[in-house]
């Protein structure tokens, strides 16, 4: 049977035994208390529940959490079963209690979730953090049903340790056609004219219909379940950390 080859954008890598070998040592193992120098700029290998106790006090900004959904899933060689909400609720609720620990005071917060899970997400933010916004993306991915409306969106909660946070609005402002410009004094009031068009930046919105996802059949997907697209992730860290800011991943998807 003949490989399928991936679309010239799919990051995924394929590799050989030699060289899984050899990624396999730069990764780094905890088996005691490690410092922040110790861990920054790697991946660790390990289950977060053994060495969470290990890590830093105080040293990440950014958290962004993409943990298994509650659905009955493979991750590589793992596996995850769907539980009662409570019951996920439950097993959240066992790492993310370790990680606050780790955490800045003007740290921020972003996890991920489905609709089914969401509501359990929110209860354990509002438990340990301030909720600053829930933010769902438009996911255009997957078949439709005759008897349910389509499922088309994922959440994101947005979250703070403090009133003293990170972020960087200007950043992530969006470009958006101006469809009926207004004039003063025959200048433009509150948007540009250019040769591309008439358009004004605006401020992010919580709802966010710019993110492409590719359907499962396209070679672009990745084997993640619920694979996240790079502009998800860089409008998290543009408007949440700063230059030399420590961003922390739990959760590192097919890569575990």
């Amino acid at each position: 049977m003949k490989k399928e080859e991936t679309a010239p954008r799919n990051r995924t890598l394929s590799l050989t035994i030699h060289e899984k070998n050899g990624f396999r040592a730069q990764l780094k193992e905890i088996t005691g208390s490690v410092s922040k120098k110790d861990v920054e700029n790697s991946v660790i290998h390990g289950d977060i529940f053994e060495i969470m106790d290990f890590m830093p006090s105080s040293f990440v900004d950014l958290l962004f959490v993409d943990p298994p959904y509650n659905m009955t899933k493979k991750f590589n060689l793992t596996s995850f079963k769907k539980l009662k909400l409570k019951e996920y609720m439950d097993w959240m609720d066992a790492w993310l209690g370790k990680i606050i620990r780790l955490l800045k005071p003007t740290a921020s917060i972003y996890i991920c979730g489905i609709w089914e899970s969401s509501s359990v997400i929110h209860l354990l933010c509002d438990k340990y953090f301030i909720v600053r916004n829930r933010i769902t993306f438009e996911r255009e991915k997957g078949r439709g049903s005759r008897r349910n409306w389509k499922n088309n969106s994922e959440d994101i909660w947005f979250c703070t340790v403090s009133n003293r946070y990170t972020f960087n609005s200007d950043s992530v402002k969006l470009k958006k056609r101006v469809r009926a410009p207004y004039r003063v004094a025959g200048k433009p009031k509150g948007w540009l004219d250019s040769e591309s068009g008439k358009f004004r930046l605006t401020f992010p919105s919580n709802i966010w219909v710019d993110i492409t996802i590719p359907f499962w059949s396209m070679r672009e997907n990745t084997r993640h379940p619920t694979q996240k697209p790079e502009k998800l992730l860089a409008k998290v860290v543009l408007a949440s950390s700063n230059k030399g800011d420590v961003v922390f991943d739990p959760f590192a998807g097919t890569g575990a």
